[in-house]
């Protein structure tokens, strides 16, 4: 008769999968010193873990999934996990509010968590802000393993490396910055993206005119103020990535913007531009009487038939989405259009 803690490591990795960490320590340390030694050292580890230290944090001697919730209604600082070993860390999420004057976390604990000293194999980090400190690293390549990076909370990104390294490995970028110059400083340094999330003040621009991106196949804007549709500008933007298949973009026009969209030209500058595209998502704050105009007129099933992607509209006082795909309606009443799939384009 075999009992459990006699099982070859092997087979106890292959158990130990079904577990969380939380269980693993519950259940099985303090067993016997063999089993204490397997648990410690076994590979793939995830733990996830909120404000206070769970045991399980100390025990294991490292991880290669880590979560730490930060709840904003409990004061809780990223110095009491200081003590982690991260060696073996591949993913790296910490969820909560990064503002100096809230004490959350501050600039100061984030440099001194997260660096390539303690963090040399990351592939995945998700960050609530970031520093000066961190963007040197991010974008000289100092994690040379990283291949997707979210920083949620852009106001204090600053984009201060003179540097021209190129960042081969990271594949996947949702950022944002208050000069909207830096997306260009971005994408020539990262030249491996092929899914880039950008938030900003003022609608980006590439200065050089013959540059291409062949590689980018997934672009998410968010979310630019003033943004006019037939100047050139967004024509010229959108040249730059002739092979993009995903577009999420929201706009804002100025309250008192009196451009007039036309769709039409809007679902050609589509598809001269970007023709490999399959799936939109566009979202345009317009002035109150224009997104009300539209409408009154009942304009959406036109519009609808200008793209193979104006498939459903609907407005929500002066927010206008259109999609490629059934958007779900979350109030009733609201303006909202669906084109029948059968409903071919003119």
């Amino acid at each position: 008769m075999y009992r459990l803690e006699d099982l070859p490591v092997e087979i106890l990795f292959e158990i130990f999968k079904y577990f969380t960490a939380d269980e693993l320590y519950s259940l099985i340390t303090d067993l016997n010193l063999r089993m204490n030694i397997i648990l410690k050292n076994q590979p793939n580890l995830k733990i996830s873990t909120t404000n206070h230290l769970e045991p399980a944090l100390s025990f294991f001697n490292s991880f290669t999934s880590l979560t730490i919730n930060i709840d904003y209604q409990i004061e809780s600082h990223l110095y009491q996990f200081q003590y982690l070993n991260l060696l073996n860390i591949r993913s790296l999420r910490i969820v909560g509010v990064c503002i100096e004057w809230w004490t959350m976390i501050s600039f100061d604990e984030l440099n001194a968590f997260i660096n390539p000293n303690r963090c040399p194999l990351v592939k995945y980090l998700h960050l609530p802000g970031c520093t000066t400190e961190l963007v040197e690293f991010l974008f000289t390549g100092a994690f040379r393993y990283l291949k997707i990076c979210s920083i949620k909370n852009y106001q204090e990104f600053i984009f201060s490396t003179s540097t021209t390294t190129s960042v081969e490995s990271l594949s996947q970028l949702r950022i944002g910055a208050k000069n909207e110059n830096v997306f260009e400083k971005i994408l020539s340094t990262c030249s491996k993206l092929n899914s880039f999330g950008f938030d900003c003040y003022k609608f980006p621009s590439i200065a050089l005119p013959n540059v291409c991106y062949p590689l980018m196949k997934y672009l998410t804007i968010a979310r630019p103020r003033g943004v006019f549709f037939h100047n050139g500008q967004f024509d010229n933007f959108l040249s730059h990535f002739p092979n993009l298949i995903k577009l999420d973009l929201t706009v804002d026009q100025y309250y008192e913007q009196d451009e007039m969209i036309d769709f039409a030209k809007l679902a050609d500058c589509f598809r001269n531009r970007i023709p490999h595209l399959n799936k939109l998502s566009l979202k345009i704050y317009f002035s109150r009487r224009y997104a009300y105009y539209l409408s009154y007129l009942n304009q959406f099933p036109s519009i609808a038939q200008m793209h193979e992607l104006f498939r459903c509209i609907m407005r929500c006082q002066w927010l206008i989405y259109i999609n490629s795909f059934d958007y779900k309606r979350t109030y009733e009443g609201l303006h909202h259009y669906i084109r029948p799939s059968a409903t071919l384009q003119t």
